[in-house]
């Protein structure tokens, strides 16, 4: 009958962890790697990497599927711009110093002494 190997009598290898050289040339502290450390560290320039690249896949995705109607946000730009400028000159109407009703180029000259 063979000898049946008892798993305790054989000794544990109580060697010590060798740190493993990563591609960058820095040594990790326990040899655990990644999941020693907390989870895999990602540098900023990998963020902006992926956040780039989400974005623009998206604005690929909204001209491919036609997904915004530009007809529409054309017409609404035009119409915030209007009113902007018109609220925008009726708040400059104090500044307008050639008496034309408007706040322009030459008005500023005239204010700025120039």
């Amino acid at each position: 009958m063979a000898q049946r190997k008892n798993s305790k009598s054989h000794s544990k290898k109580e060697g010590k962890m060798i740190p493993v050289e990563h591609k960058n040339g820095k040594r990790t502290e326990g040899g655990g790697g990644a999941a020693a450390e907390g989870g895999p560290k990602f540098s900023m320039f990998t963020w902006f990497v992926v956040l780039s690249l989400l974005g623009v896949w998206s604005s690929v995705a909204v001209v491919y599927f036609d997904i915004v109607d530009y007809d529409s946000v054309i017409a609404r730009t035009q119409e915030f711009r209007m009113n902007f400028s018109e609220v925008l000159q009726g708040k400059l109407a104090a500044y307008d110093t050639d008496g034309d009703g408007d706040f322009d180029v030459e008005d500023a000259k005239v204010l700025l002494d120039r």
